[in-house]
């Protein structure tokens, strides 16, 4: 269950669950109604993380630009110009071919690499939507199914076999429940949760993340 606002201070792992929901403004019975859920997602925004905004084409040419070969390419390319446009063949456009041919390549290099990137952003993009997870809740008494972005804080989360955990939870009920943490904390065995609270024994070493949550 994601926690409120009033219990941001404090940390959810040591709060009852009775005590947890009453925070939240919820039941842990019946959940919230679709009127409080519907008020929260106004309130606080769906539940996704900030997009970074999406670079343009041009600003990804410009990035192709400055990678350390390209710019020696370029110094290169300004330099055979100089050398050619003050020495004794500088009244001769075919001596000036080199550079010109030096930018002509690393333009289109550019031009080419930029137009994949971009195109590959749209297509990972347009896969995220296509693969948006949904998840079962408690609203009202009743599981319903929605999609992740539009659980709040307060939603009663029901999860299964091969579920992915939407949000920052707190357990308030479970029963042989392991849950893999590899992309957060990097251990490759599925660690065990439970809903009880447990007090951190004097000398135990602390856990990137509680048991509980």
């Amino acid at each position: 269950m994601p926690a409120q606002h009033r219990a941001s201070s404090m940390d959810p792992s040591e709060i009852a669950p009775e005590e947890l929901a009453r925070l939240a403004g919820t039941s842990l019975d019946r959940g919230l109604s679709q009127e409080q859920a519907a008020q929260h997602l106004d309130r606080d925004g769906p539940n996704e993380l900030e997009k970074v905004p999406k670079p343009t084409l041009a600003i990804l040419f410009v990035m192709q630009l400055c990678g350390f070969v390209i710019i020696l390419l370029m110094v290169a390319a300004v330099a055979s110009i100089v050398v050619n446009a003050t020495g004794p063949k500088k009244d001769d456009v075919l001596s000036y071919t080199t550079g010109m041919a030096i930018f002509v390549i690393v333009f289109i290099n550019a031009g080419i690499a930029a137009w994949t990137e971009h195109k590959a952003g749209d297509a990972l993009e347009a896969l995220t939507k296509m693969t948006q997870a949904s998840i079962y809740v408690v609203r009202g008494g009743e599981e319903v199914r929605i999609e992740v972005s539009s659980i709040v804080r307060g939603d009663l989360v029901v999860l299964g076999t091969g579920d992915v955990v939407p949000a920052d939870l707190r357990l308030v009920e479970a029963f042989d429940i392991k849950v893999s943490e590899m992309a957060l904390t990097g251990e490759p065995e599925d660690v065990a949760k439970t809903w009880k609270m447990r007090r951190q024994r004097e000398g135990e070493p602390e856990k990137l993340t509680p048991e509980n949550m």
